[in-house]
C-alpha cells in the first residue's frame, strides 16, 4: 500500500449528536489506560504487528539505540538510506490506513470529543460572532503560517547537502532532532536524533499537504527522512510508541475529515447541546494528548537511559504524570505553548485543537485572561512540589525547553507576530508592545493556581487568580523563581543566591528600560546563565561549551525577545473598535 500520498479519511456529514454524547466518556484516569476508548481489540491486534528495530533485538526494556548511525546533524552531506526502514515505514502507513485502525478511531471517545470541539469552533467562526470577527482581524494582521522550510533547505544546500532532496531530508530530520534536544536536555545526541524518526512519520500526516504546510516536501519525503531511525532504535517503549503514533496520525486524519465535513445542522447550538455540550477540560486534554502525540513522545523520551528512573514498567510509562497534579499541569504546557503561539494562525486555518480558543469560545475572555501567566506558574509549582514522586525536575526542564523551542523555531515566527500585532489599530498595540513589560511582570508575579490537574474548571472557569503581592515585592519573587528554574535541586544555596541576584538585576532593568534599549540588556541575561553554569566549569571542555551557550542566550534575547533591528511592520487596521475585552 505504501505511503498513500494525499490519502485522507472522508466523511460526508458530521456524526450524529446523540452518538457523540454516548461515546464521549469516561476519560481515562491513568496514562497506562489512555488508549482505552480509542483503540478497540481489533485495532490493537493490527498495531501489535509493528515493532521498531531489527528482529533479533526485540524485547528490550525501554528505548535504546541498537544500530549506530553515521549521520551527523547539520554536517553530513545526506542521510543514510535504509531498505529495512523503508519496509517498516510502509508497514506503518499500511496500519494507519487499515480498516481496523480507521474504524476504531472514527468510533472512539477522543473523536467524539473532537466532534463537539469542532462544533464549538464553527460557532466561534460563524457570521456575526464578535469574538470570532476580532480573532479574524488579528489573524489577518500576523504573518501566515507555513512555507518556512524553503530558506532552511536552501541553507543546507549552500553549506553541505549533496542535492536539494538531501537538503530537504536533512532539514526534516534535524527539525525533530532540535525538538528533542530542547525538550529532553538530559538525553544523548544519537538517541535524540534517531528517535525523532517516529515523529517525522507524524509530521508526514500533520504537515505535508496541510494548509500550513512547512514546504519541506511531500509525505513520501517525510517518510524517507524517517526510515533509518525506525530500525536503529528498539525496545518495548519504542514498539509501543510506534504503535501509538499510528493512533495519533489516525486522530489527525479523522480530525481533518471532521473539519472538512459540512455543518452538522443548521443550528449548531442545538447540535452541541444534543452532543452533551462543549467538551470539559479533562475531555479535551484526553483528545489533545493523542492529537499532539504526547503519549508516544514521552514514552520514548522517558523510556531512554537518562530518564529510565521515570519508567514505571520498562515500556516508558510515566504514570506519575497523571497522579501528581503539578506534574500534569507542567507536562501539559508542552502543548499549551503551542496553543498560545498559534491561537491566531490556528483560528485562521480552522484548526480544531487549540485549548485557548476552546476556552475563549466556551468560557469567555475571562477564561484566557492570564492563561500564559498560569502556564508560567505551573512550571514554578512543579519545581516546588514536595509530593516525593520522581520526575518534577525533568518535567520542568521539558516545559521550559519546549517554550524555548517554540520561541526560536522559524515555523511559529513569534517575534514577527508580536511586531505585527503591535502595529494594529485600536487598543491592541498597547497589549503587544514591549512597553507594557512592567505591569505584565507584576501580573505574572501575583498569579497563583488553585488545586487541580487542569488550568480550568468543568465550565472553563480559570483556576488561577492574582494575589495581593505588594508592587514593591514582585521583582524579588520573579527573581527567586528565575533562580530556581536555572539550577537543579542539588545546587548549593550560595549559587542559588547568586543566581537570584543576577536575575533581580536583569528583571529590574527590563521593567525600567525603554523598549528600543531592551536589546542592550542581553549581557545581563548572559551573566545569569554564566552564574548558573559556574559549578560545572571544572569539567573537561566545559568552559568552551558554557561560553558558547551564554553567547547564544544573549543572541536570543537581543534578536528574538527584544527584537533588535527587526523591521517595523506597516500599520494594519484591525477592522473593529477598541475594547477592554482583550
Amino acid at each position: 500500500m505504501g505511503v498513500q500520498e494525499g490519502a485522507r479519511a472522508r466523511v460526508d456529514r458530521f456524526p450524529d449528536p446523540l452518538v457523540v454524547r454516548q461515546r464521549r466518556g469516561p476519560v481515562p484516569d491513568s496514562l497506562a489506560r489512555l488508549a482505552d476508548g480509542l483503540a478497540d481489540q481489533a485495532c490493537r491486534r493490527r498495531l501489535a504487528r509493528l515493532t521498531m528495530g531489527p528482529p533479533e533485538r526485540q524485547g528490550l526494556d525501554g528505548a535504546q539505540v541498537v544500530t549506530a548511525t553515521a549521520y551527523r546533524p547539520y554536517a553530513s552531506p545526506g542521510i543514510p538510506d535504509s531498505p529495512d526502514g523503508d519496509r517498516l515505514c510502509a508497514e506503518f502507513m499500511d496500519a494507519l490506513f487499515s480498516d481496523e485502525v480507521t474504524r476504531s478511531i472514527q468510533e472512539s471517545g477522543p473523536m467524539a470529543i473532537l466532534a463537539a470541539t469542532d462544533a464549538v469552533r464553527r460557532i466561534l467562526a460563524g457570521p456575526g460572532n464578535p469574538v470570532g470577527d476580532r480573532l479574524a482581524a488579528l489573524a489577518a494582521a500576523v504573518p501566515a503560517k507555513g512555507g518556512e522550510a524553503g530558506p532552511i533547505i536552501a541553507t543546507y544546500l549552500a553549506r553541505h547537502a549533496t542535492d536539494a532532496t538531501q537538503a530537504a531530508l536533512m532539514a526534516v530530520r534535524d527539525y525533530w532532532g532540535s525538538i528533542n534536544t530542547f525538550w529532553l536536555p538530559r538525553g544523548t545526541g544519537e538517541f535524540l536524533d534517531l528517535f525523532g524518526a517516529v515523529f517525522i512519520l507524524a509530521s508526514a500526516i500533520d504537515y505535508a499537504g496541510a494548509s500550513d504546510d512547512s514546504g519541506a516536501g511531500s509525505r513520501a519525503l517525510h517518510v524517507k527522512a524517517a526510515n533509518e531511525g525506525t530500525v536503529a532504535v528498539a525496545g518495548r517503549a519504542a514498539d509501543l510508541a510506534l504503535q501509538e503514533t499510528v493512533l495519533t496520525c489516525g486522530v489527525m486524519l479523522a480530525k481533518d475529515a471532521l473539519r472538512g465535513a459540512p455543518d452538522p445542522l443548521p443550528d449548531l447550538h442545538r447540535y452541541l447541546a444534543d452532543a452533551g455540550g462543549a467538551p470539559t477540560p479533562q475531555e479535551y486534554a484526553w483528545a489533545r494528548w493523542w492529537d499532539a502525540a504526547m503519549l508516544p513522545y514521552f514514552r520514548l523520551g522517558f523510556g531512554s537511559r537518562p530518564y529510565r528512573m521515570l519508567d514505571d514498567d520498562g515500556a516508558g510509562t510515566f504514570d506519575t504524570s497523571f497522579r501528581c497534579h503539578r506534574i500534569r499541569r507542567a507536562i501539559d504546557n508542552s502543548y499549551r505553548y503551542n496553543e498560545i503561539i498559534g491561537i491566531l494562525t490556528d483560528y485562521a486555518h480552522g484548526e480544531t485543537c487549540n485549548e485557548a480558543l476552546l476556552a475563549l469560545a466556551t468560557g469567555g475572555v475571562r477564561s484566557v485572561t492570564g492563561y500564559a501567566a498560569a502556564c508560567a506558574r505551573a512550571v514554578d509549582d512543579v519545581l516546588a512540589c514536595d509530593c516525593g514522586a520522581d520526575g518534577h525536575e525533568e518535567v520542568a526542564e521539558t516545559a521550559m525547553g519546549g517554550l524555548a523551542w517554540y520561541l526560536v523555531t522559524p515555523r511559529y515566527e513569534v517575534r514577527a507576530q508580536l511586531h505585527a500585532l503591535s502595529a494594529t489599530g485600536g487598543d491592541f498595540p498597547r497589549e503587544f508592545s514591549l512597553s507594557t513589560a512592567e505591569p505584565q511582570f507584576g501580573s505574572i508575579a501575583r498569579t497563583r493556581l488553585t488545586d487541580g490537574d487542569m488550568l480550568h474548571g468543568p465550565g472553563w472557569e480559570p483556576l488561577w487568580y492574582e494575589d495581593d503581592t505588594p508592587e514593591t515585592h514582585w521583582v524579588d519573587q520573579l527573581a527567586q523563581r528565575a533562580a530556581r528554574r536555572v539550577v537543579t535541586a542539588d545546587t548549593s544555596a550560595a549559587t542559588i543566591r547568586a543566581c537570584a541576584a543576577a536575575a533581580h538585576k536583569a528583571i529590574s532593568a527590563c521593567a525600567t528600560t525603554a523598549p528600543d534599549e531592551l536589546p542592550q540588556l542581553a549581557s545581563l541575561w548572559r551573566e545569569l546563565f554564566l552564574t548558573a553554569a559556574a559549578p560545572a566549569l571544572d569539567a573537561p571542555g566545559a568552559q568552551d561549551v558554557v561560553t558558547r551557550l551564554a553567547d547564544l542566550t544573549a543572541r536570543v534575547w537581543e534578536h528574538i525577545i527584544a527584537g533588535a533591528d527587526w523591521p517595523s511592520p506597516p500599520s494594519i487596521p484591525t477592522g473593529f473598535p477598541a475594547t477592554d475585552e482583550r
